[in-house]
């Protein structure tokens, strides 16, 4: 066999090679993509035949009952929650802004900051503290922007507040 049969035989083989492998892997592509929707129906039909209707499938796993408790154990649960009084609650969240007059809220004990305020009424300052204040006098969140504080907690810290200006 001479240098170029050799050349041309080596060429031969590779390129068979190439060949045999690209219709190979075109064959394992179209396959997969034309079996690919009865393989998914299969999986799926598996899945949803497991012996169960579909209403048993969506049927609820559990309930919730709102009643009155029967045994006084229970009762503990339903305990009241203490009420803090208007000092602990200024302390706790109204005197980070109302100590240092932050966003425009009066300082406590600042007569002049809290003069016209009072003309207001106490009902206009306990919406305001409620509902939130947003105006030219300053700015202030729904409950001080603590809204785990009861209606009655942010009452009593602004007649706190203005026991301190009276």
């Amino acid at each position: 066999m001479s240098m170029l049969q050799k050349k041309y035989f080596m060429h031969f083989i590779t390129f068979g090679g190439v060949f045999t492998a690209l219709s190979f892997f075109t064959y394992q592509l179209v396959d997969h993509h034309t079996t690919l929707p009865d393989r998914l129906n299969h999986a799926r039909t598996a899945l949803l035949s497991n012996g169960q209707s579909i209403q048993d499938r969506i049927t609820r796993i559990g309930s919730v009952t709102l009643a009155a408790p029967e045994s006084p154990a229970n009762l503990a649960v339903l305990a009241p929650v203490a009420i803090k009084d208007g000092a602990q609650v200024y302390s706790q969240n109204c005197s980070a802004c109302h100590m240092p007059g932050i966003a425009g809220a009066p300082k406590v004990g600042d007569k002049a900051q809290w003069k016209l305020r009072l003309v207001k009424g106490n009902q206009a300052l306990y919406a305001g503290a409620l509902n939130g204040i947003q105006g030219p006098q300053g700015v202030m969140p729904a409950k001080g922007g603590n809204n785990s504080l009861s209606e009655l907690e942010v009452k009593l810290a602004v007649d706190y507040m203005v026991s301190q200006v009276k």
